[in-house]
This record gives structure tokens, C-alpha cells and sequence, in this order.
């Protein structure tokens, strides 16, 4: 094969490789910037909620991620570190997402879909109960766009009749 020969197959070859965003990626770009977050958490039933603050920076990477660090207090005082990715991929015809925290083991592993309309984002997994020490239960989060400056995390944990309850809601505020 000559050199030219070869080039030419190698070029092709780096213009096939890897994804290319497509539309359902689009919907990432809402969640890029630099965010103040004010989080409300029910501590339990009866119990007083209890009001966090932090901030979170999100970049996109390759056109087909939602890279985010964050920190955040937690209750007691403690300060929490956080990173998050979010993405369309386009061989399960899905997002999906991770999230990992300095204050767990677990590595969160989300799926989901858009709502119609677009404007909300719905997000499931499974994660260590959080009643019953060793087992599992389903959790949902839920991604709602107010507008280009403000959005909101909605987290659910689905209850032993199989209803889904909110623990936790984070609003987001563009720095």
C-alpha cells in the first residue's frame, strides 16, 4: 500500500471513530455553568428539614457529557465533595448517569428519559437503603429546567408499597 494509500485509510478511520453528538445531547448544554445549590432534606418523619447550601460547576466534554464537581455542606456542618455525569447514549437509546460523593462507597448508576415537552428529565436507580442496613432500594431523580438560569433535582425514594417519596430537593441558581 502507498504512504498516500495509507493516509487516506487513516483519516477515514479517525473520522469514524468515536460517537458524534446527536440532538438528544442538545438538552445537556442546560445544565453547563457555575451553580450556587440550595438543597431542603427531610431527615425523617417527624424530624425538622434541614437546609444545605454549595456550589456546583458543570462542563461539557466530547458534546456528549455533563461533567459536574460539586461541594456541599452537610447537616452537622461537614463538607461534602461530589462529581456527576450525565449523557445520551446513543447505542441503549438512553441517558444515563453516575454520581459519586466523599460521604459514600456507593457508586450511584442512573437511566432514564426526557418528559415530554422536554423540560424535565426523569433519572432511576438502585442504591443501599436507607432504612434497612444491606439491602437495596429504587431510587428517582427528577431534573426539572425552570429557565435558562434556574433548575431543580427532585430525589425520591420509593417506599415498601412501591409509592415513590421525596427525601431531598436541590435548586440550582446560574452564578
Amino acid at each position: 500500500m502507498s504512504t498516500q494509500t495509507q493516509e487516506a485509510t487513516n483519516t477515514k478511520a479517525d473520522e469514524s471513530m468515536g460517537t458524534k453528538p446527536v440532538k438528544e445531547h442538545e438538552w445537556l448544554q442546560k445544565l453547563v455553568g457555575t451553580w450556587r445549590t440550595e438543597t431542603e432534606m427531610s431527615m425523617g418523619s417527624g424530624q425538622p428539614k434541614v437546609n444545605v447550601e454549595g456550589q456546583e460547576k458543570v462542563k461539557i466534554v466530547g458534546g456528549l457529557w455533563a461533567y459536574g464537581e460539586g461541594t456541599s455542606t452537610m447537616p452537622g456542618g461537614t463538607e461534602m465533595q461530589y462529581f456527576n455525569a450525565l449523557g445520551y447514549d446513543v447505542s441503549f437509546k438512553e441517558y444515563r448517569g453516575s454520581w459519586i460523593m466523599s460521604a459514600s462507597s456507593h457508586l450511584w448508576y442512573y437511566t432514564g428519559a426526557l418528559n415530554a415537552g422536554g423540560r424535565s428529565m426523569t433519572l432511576d436507580c438502585k442504591g443501599p437503603s436507607m432504612t434497612k442496613d444491606g439491602e437495596t432500594a429504587n431510587y428517582r431523580n427528577i431534573i426539572n429546567i425552570v429557565d435558562d438560569n434556574h433548575h431543580t433535582i427532585t430525589y425520591l425514594s420509593q417506599d415498601e408499597n412501591g409509592k415513590y417519596q421525596e427525601n431531598m430537593k436541590t435548586s440550582y441558581t446560574r452564578v
